[in-house]
């Protein structure tokens, strides 16, 4: 039979992308990790990780290993909620604006795996890039991305990513690579954005911080059909560095003007302050913030 313990640490290495930050995150040592994941790999006969000197990727058989490990850890986290929450169950329904960005298929694991912990909650879960209302429009929780305007509402930070501009080797040996943020305005950039969305990206932070123009090759409201476009050679894109670890490693998408470092963008779960203490949300944003790093691990390291 594995070993719970090295599956427990197989799934932690996958979630943190890496032994090292695995290593921060359970307390445990680097090399205890990596035994524990090679006793693992022997006791089952298969390779779950590629391994080199800079990077961690899932073999085949591991990312569907990984997924049975982390339903592992789901029903971990379930017994113990379930003692937890007998005094506090949580339940009742939850509507949510979620932006149309957002994966599709990572947000539906996300809500599988919320509803299995706690099965006396309902979702009505909505991808919208309307501004909608919470109170007028029964809306519990908006995920939105930042920065927010003011309001009366409570906005709590769930992620924070680093987005760079990235394009692919043919294209720049095609278009040239630019120099400058200026020389930007020659070049066919991927907008991830709605019909409302401009042309514009912002460079640089503080005093050196600058919006800077470029020729809209498309727009397209899908974070992973920007990245899918890049790699298809049709332009610069703006992606978070999480979302392209494995092509930025590869070498199928370089990074360009690291030198104009961009501001992180944020995500924040909103809510009206007359809900402030409602159980249900709390919980949910604290699942969405544990669960999000997790599933989005599983895409960027599936092979």
């Amino acid at each position: 039979m594995p070993d719970l313990n090295g599956m427990i640490l197989f799934a932690a290495v996958v979630r943190a992308k890496g032994f090292s930050q695995a290593a921060r995150e359970t307390g445990l040592p680097k090399s205890t990790i990596s035994r524990k994941i090679a006793q693992l790999e022997e006791q089952l006969g298969v390779r779950l990780l590629q391994r080199d000197t800079r990077n961690v990727s899932l073999t085949q058989v591991g990312a569907l290993f990984y997924q049975h490990c982390d339903t592992i850890g789901n029903e971990i986290e379930a017994a113990k909620a379930t003692i937890e929450n007998t005094h506090n169950d949580v339940s009742g329904s939850l509507r949510i604006a979620i932006p149309v960005s957002f994966s599709q298929e990572l947000i539906a694991n996300l809500a599988s795996g919320f509803m299995r912990l706690y099965p006396n909650v309902t979702l009505d879960i909505q991808f919208t890039d309307n501004d909608v209302g919470l109170v007028g429009e029964g809306y519990d929780i908006a995920i939105k991305y930042g920065p927010l305007q003011s309001s009366d509402l409570v906005a709590r930070l769930l992620i924070e990513r680093q987005p760079i501009l990235v394009a692919s080797p043919v294209y720049l040996k095609t278009k040239g690579t630019p120099a400058t943020p200026k020389a930007l305005i020659e070049h066919d950039g991927i907008l991830l954005g709605t019909s409302r969305s401009a042309p514009i990206w912002p460079l640089g932070k503080g005093s050196r911080k600058t919006m800077v123009s470029f020729q809209k090759k498309v727009r397209v409201n899908s974070a992973v059909m920007v990245k899918k476009l890049a790699l298809d050679d049709f332009g610069i894109a703006m992606l978070s560095n999480s979302s392209c670890k494995q092509e930025l490693a590869s070498g199928s998408l370089v990074p360009i003007l690291q030198e104009w470092p961009i501001e992180p963008f944020k995500i924040y779960g909103v809510y009206s302050s007359r809900r402030q203490l409602a159980t249900n949300i709390s919980t949910f944003l604290d699942y969405f913030t544990k669960r999000f790093s997790s599933q989005e691990s599983l895409q960027s390291l599936m092979m």
